[in-house]
């Protein structure tokens, strides 16, 4: 037996396909909604007997070995080394099916890993030790977490990294090193810090965050710059560990900072995870719905992470998620509440609160409905974030308790509902800007270019991005893909050299679409990404193009298939064969983007 059917034999297909897919037990097969097209009717089968999977809907189908290609964009090396991983498997060290730059990269930031913690627990880390004792966590801890130090040297990790043959422009695009001033060579990114590696789903080290122990280093906290195999936007601290976890619990708890996800493990809760930014992107809350659909979040107690929170209940509401806000009994974060008291952070659990229920607790208090000016502004802010929420049966019994509290007849609230944007519908269900009328339908992909709209407009740099990676072609709807085109086309006129004031002056001017709506494209950047840095913002633009791009290849794989039903039914085997590949090119640029 060779290693590729050892594996096979080894692993169980329902786990590996459960990690992305939630399965349930339907007579000899488990059953599922597929990932691989947009379904809300389960027609995803897996059967552990033959070790196969097949979709009724999109008729995907494959063994364990493909499904792990297509849902991770990896070709047959990538998947066999991950599942030789899971298997406990130790491939042959020269076998040419396992090469790959993604695994050497992989092999790089494994090995940097390594020589850090070796380090840690060597003399020369006592003061790494020290600091990471002082924080409360044990060697178990930092054993599984992987942290460790980074010496105070130039290029200590370049010189051991190259000892073991990996090559400068390797370990350069690992982001472990940078370029020195006038490409005279290469320096360690991290140089005197305490180290803590970022791992994906299948425990593989894609990055690290470090932490200086100099008190005169201006920056505390420096990262992996994203590179192949690490993209901040996709990556939740945590969920390799977590992942078994929230589906035991039945949902997921979301923090702010990787260290309050350390402690929380430490502390024995293991359902949680960071988001390791301002807020979540919609390729993390994407990624997060194979496991559950349950979340509370647990953001830090100051002004910034509020602001972070609200951001990220908008997104989970997208994606029609059950959302509860935990509020800590003590503490500014999840760290200090359980160094301070663990009986004060589950307490902080088990009061957690559903958002609507938070929003009301809030803002609906008695101060506030004391007075009829206060009463109007605490209420309009309710039904602002109520108007959110996708799911009608949901948003009806919270019109009904937001009726009771603010002592309001229904029919009123009913009628103060706001709509998107605060933009008003006339009786035909339009929305009316400036006496001028446009037809816009606020799918949830228009939500999203809306925002990528305006990061463009507040950050003219990113409109190349934008360009090579979102074809106007795929931009839905019209009335925004004609304004879309035509800031490309004053970008490119401009040299690729144009400031947010530039454009700003040449949207006054602009016809695609009325005046009002534009403003609210340019004010909507300090309501949705107030206190992001430039490169969380860029980083959200990532995500929002990805997630874009997603469904419009799902949509197209849906009308392919389609298409390739009727051509069965006429027998149209040429046609068939050209729809087939068509939709085996779709659905491997689909893959790429999983």
């Amino acid at each position: 037996m060779d290693q590729v059917d050892e594996i096979k034999q080894k692993l169980d297909i329902v786990q590996v396909v459960g990690e992305y897919v939630q399965l349930k037990k339907a007579g000899v097969n488990w059953k599922g909604r597929c990932p691989f097209h947009n379904e809300k009717t389960p027609s995803f089968m897996v059967n552990p007997d033959k070790g196969i999977y097949h979709c009724f809907g999109c008729n995907e189908g494959g063994d364990i070995y493909s499904f792990i290609q297509k849902i991770e964009g990896i070709d047959f090396p990538e998947a066999l080394r991950l599942l030789a991983g899971k298997a406990g498997v130790q491939l042959e060290q020269y076998d040419p099916r396992i090469s790959s730059q993604k695994n050497r990269l992989f092999d790089i930031c494994s090995t940097a890993t390594n020589h850090w913690q070796q380090i840690l627990f060597s003399p020369q880390g006592k003061k790494a030790m020290e600091y990471l004792q002082k924080r409360g966590l044990s060697e178990s801890t930092i054993k599984s977490f992987k942290f460790g130090y980074a010496l105070e040297s130039w290029d200590d990790l370049f010189k051991y990294l190259k000892t073991k043959g990996f090559s400068e422009a390797e370990i350069f695009l690992a982001g472990l090193t940078v370029e020195k001033s006038g490409g005279r060579g290469y320096y360690d990114r991290f140089r005197d810090r305490v180290t803590f590696p970022v791992f994906d789903i299948h425990s593989n080290v894609i990055g690290f965050s470090a932490r200086t122990l100099n008190k005169d280093e201006a920056a505390k906290y420096i990262n992996s710059p994203e590179n192949p195999i690490y993209h901040k936007g996709r990556t939740l601290y945590g969920l390799d560990k977590a992942k078994q976890a929230i589906r035991d619990n039945g949902y997921a708890i979301i923090v702010e900072g990787n260290m309050d996800v350390v402690a929380c493990h430490q502390a024995g809760f293991k359902n949680v995870i960071a988001c390791s930014g301002t807020a979540l992107t919609p390729e993390q809350i994407h990624i997060l719905k194979r496991y559950t659909e349950n979340i509370a979040l647990c953001f830090d107690q100051d002004e910034a992470g509020q602001r972070a929170a609200q951001r990220s209940v908008d997104l989970l509401w997208d994606a029609e998620m059950n959302i509860k806000i935990v509020q800590l009994a003590f503490g500014k974060d999840p760290d200090e509440c359980i160094k301070h008291d663990v009986k004060m952070w589950e307490q902080s659990l088990r009061s957690a609160k559903l958002v609507m229920q938070y929003y009301i607790d809030k803002y609906l208090t008695s101060s506030a409905l004391a007075n009829i000016n206060t009463k109007k502004a605490a209420l309009k802010t309710v039904l602002q974030e109520l108007a959110k929420m996708k799911n009608k049966i949901e948003q009806d019994h919270w019109l009904k308790e937001i009726s009771s509290v603010g002592d309001v007849a229904e029919s009123v609230i009913r009628e103060s509902m706001p709509h998107f944007s605060g933009l008003q519908k006339d009786s035909k269900n339009k929305q009316t800007i400036d006496d001028k009328v446009i037809n816009i339908e606020k799918t949830q992909d228009a939500k999203y270019l809306e925002k990528v709209l305006t990061i463009l407009i507040n950050n003219p740099a990113l409109i190349a991005y934008a360009e090579e990676f979102l074809p106007a072609e795929i931009v839905e709807p019209k009335e925004l893909n004609g304004f879309y085109k035509n800031i490309i086309i004053y970008y490119n006129k401009h040299n690729r050299q144009l400031t947010r004031s530039q454009v700003l002056e040449w949207l006054t001017g602009n016809e695609d679409l009325p005046t009002s709506y534009v403003n609210s494209l340019i004010v909507y950047i300090d309501k949705v990404y107030e206190g992001f840095s430039l490169e969380d913002i860029n980083n959200e633009l990532i995500g929002l193009i990805r997630t874009l791009k997603r469904h419009h290849l799902e949509a197209r794989i849906k009308f392919l298939a389609k298409q390739l039903s009727a051509a069965e039914q006429r027998t149209d085997r040429e046609k068939a064969e050209e729809l087939m590949r068509e939709m085996q090119i779709t659905s491997e640029q689909l893959a790429k983007l999983k």
